[in-house]
């Protein structure tokens, strides 16, 4: 372990100082448009380049040192699937980053990307689940590909409309990451992602890079298969709804954005600046706005795991916090608003 971390940590290293020269080799940059994208100059898009980096030196390192997943055993099509997956999304991410690919389009080939996965996989498939509140398993038959599907695309979308300012996405798979952790046969494997993150934070949130849908694609394609194998496989999650509560802040405000989109007659894929990000930054600093976030993102979990309180009443609290969150988000930029033609007239 010790001698794949430090081999991970010279790769990061030599990323590090040729930064400005892989920025440039790459050529992919998020540039400023003064309305969903304010930042003042150019930022290159390399969070998923280091990500794929340095799983690929992980995957060289492991021939000579260690087995990172212990004793897990998949068969060459099954890992060849996982591989296809999540390289897959990350493709599909760079592209975007590179060319800003329809919506729609995106949509679509997510859908394909995940239907030639399941099918290639049969332990990615989602057959049946335990919910805390209810005795029974609940065994879905025939429905099991696409209640997986969805379940596959709802996370893959709620994560790419959660990424907005500086820190968040990365801040949040760290969190995820370590919660997967904790029982976890690939306990390694997980402090080598963390690693990786806190590694791309540190960048971000210099404005050195930004994550881009290649990073979210890649980091929530790698989250969406090792929730499924620590549910099916596994066995280190017990309870559906756990896994529900873990992911609720992204899956909410998708949903909250969505019904707005929609209410007022926009493409609900379409971007604007009425996620929770954007209203926090609005109102306080990056470093706030990340703090809150993260509170919001723990705050059911510590309720559910830590106090042991039922799933309704983690749930009902969670979503009570993020109503009277928005309220006064949306209180105060209403205030700014009007200060602001106040202002205008003098």
């Amino acid at each position: 372990m010790i001698k794949i971390f430090s081999i991970l940590l010279i790769n990061n290293f030599l990323i590090l100082i040729n930064l400005k020269k892989l920025s440039k080799i790459i050529n992919i940059f998020d540039k400023p448009d003064k309305y969903l994208k304010k930042h003042k100059s150019n930022v290159p898009l390399l969070g998923g380049i280091i990500v794929i980096a340095n799983l690929f030196i992980l995957s060289f390192s492991m021939i000579f040192f260690e087995n990172l997943f212990g004793y897990l055993i998949v068969s060459k099509k099954e890992f060849a699937s996982i591989i296809f997956f999540c390289a897959s999304f990350f493709i599909l991410g760079i592209y975007d980053d590179k060319f800003i690919l329809n919506p729609d389009k995106k949509f679509i080939i997510s859908i394909i990307f995940s239907i030639l996965t399941l099918t290639l996989n049969k332990n990615l498939l989602i057959d049946s689940f335990d919910l805390s509140f209810y005795e029974k398993k609940i065994i879905l038959n025939d429905f099991s590909f696409f209640f997986t599907l969805f379940c596959i695309i709802i996370l893959i979308n709620a994560l790419n409309f959660y990424d907005g300012i500086n820190g968040q996405s990365l801040i949040f798979f760290i969190v995820v990451f370590s919660y997967l952790c904790l029982n976890s046969p690939l306990q390694t494997f997980y402090f080598v992602l963390i690693f990786i993150c806190v590694f791309i934070l540190f960048l971000n949130l210099k404005n050195k890079i930004f994550l881009g849908d290649s990073g979210v694609y890649l980091l929530g394609s790698i989250v969406i298969v090792l929730l499924i194998y620590e549910y099916n496989v596994f066995k280190t999650i017990k309870f559906a709804d756990e896994i529900f509560l873990l992911l609720i802040l992204p899956g909410v405000d998708l949903l909250r954005l969505t019904i707005m989109r929609i209410t007022n007659g926009k493409n609900a894929f379409y971007g604007d600046r009425n996620h929770i990000h954007h209203m926090l930054i609005r109102k306080f600093s990056l470093i706030t706005s990340n703090t809150i976030l993260l509170i919001l993102a723990f705050f059911p979990m510590t309720l559910f795991i830590v106090f042991k309180l039922d799933f309704f009443i983690s749930f009902v609290s969670f979503l009570i916090l993020y109503v009277l969150s928005i309220l006064f988000l949306k209180l105060n930029n209403k205030k700014k608003t009007i200060r602001k033609k106040l202002d205008d007239k003098k």
